[in-house]
């Protein structure tokens, strides 16, 4: 990715106010959300008995700030296009974005069908229309705008930071990928298991970064992130997720062991399925 160069104390300044307007104004969004919705504020960290569409669209709200700061920070405190964020070219790509989100799901959905087949079990069907149609309109809508606007963060703004052409392309996808996992690090379904759930959040990070980095774009990261967390919500659920689920089938704990090894596998075949084959605009 074509890295700017600004002063250094607008990188921290800029990093300082995403952070507090992403913190603070996500909470006010979800309190006003959660009132207008008229879901207790006590039920905001477990959300019982709250319709699954309800649940997500208040967890989600709490993104919309980040999803606009980080761009607003480029042109303000970058003086540089919005745009940029995504993007060094004239245009987005809205085809590469869908690559992306082909890509991962041509990869998690046959994991997710052999589990199912030889994992029968494991799962239990869940599968409610009256619910999962509400459920699919916010997913499609602000689970985009979830998704996105932690990849402006995580591999828009940190990573155009980290970039500045002083470490190798590896050291950038270990420090972005390791960045990546850390806050999730908080998330209810680590349940203690920091080493395996740390490892599988930062392989992800790590493809997504590789990936940003070799097309200098953001645009398969945002599909691909998308496309993981769509998935999770709405075709196999897990205990204790931090997003919750409508989804048609529900496991429960999930294996970090595993989950790591699988996230480990998914680089290089994500990377191999979302090589650039016109490669005149990565030139």
């Amino acid at each position: 990715m074509i890295t700017p160069k600004p002063a250094l104390w607008r990188w921290v300044i800029g990093t300082l106010l995403i952070l507090v307007i992403w913190q603070l104004g996500g909470a006010i969004a979800t309190i006003a959300t959660a009132l207008f919705l008229s879901v207790p504020l006590d039920d905001l960290p477990t959300f019982p008995q709250v319709e699954p569409w309800r649940a997500l669209l208040i967890v989600l709200v709490s993104f919309i700030p980040l999803f606009l700061i980080v761009p607003l920070s480029y042109r303000l405190l970058l003086h540089l296009p919005w745009k940029r964020v995504i993007t060094p070219f004239k245009k987005i790509s809205a085809r590469r974005i869908g690559h992306g989100f082909l890509a991962m799901s041509a990869i998690l959905i046959p994991l997710l069908s052999i589990k199912l087949i030889f994992n029968q079990s494991a799962f239990k069907l869940t599968f409610n229309l009256r619910e999962f149609l509400p459920y699919l309109l916010i997913a499609l809508t602000f689970l985009f705008i979830q998704t996105t606007s932690e990849e402006f963060f995580f591999r828009g703004w940190l990573l155009h930071w980290l970039n500045n052409g002083k470490l190798p392309t590896w050291a950038i996808a270990l420090i972005s990928g390791a960045l990546f996992a850390a806050p999730h690090m908080v998330n209810p379904e680590i349940k203690g298991d920091y080493l395996f759930s740390f490892i599988s959040f930062a392989a992800i990070g790590i493809a997504l970064t590789h990936a940003t980095l070799r097309d200098r774009t953001l645009e398969l990261a945002i599909g691909a992130h998308f496309a993981n967390n769509f998935l999770a919500g709405t075709l196999v659920g897990y205990q204790d997720s931090a997003l919750p689920s409508a989804a048609i089938f529900f496991t429960g704990e999930l294996n970090w062991a595993a989950s790591a090894a699988t996230s480990i596998a998914i680089i290089p075949l994500f990377l191999w399925l979302t090589r650039p084959k016109k490669v005149e605009r990565f030139q």
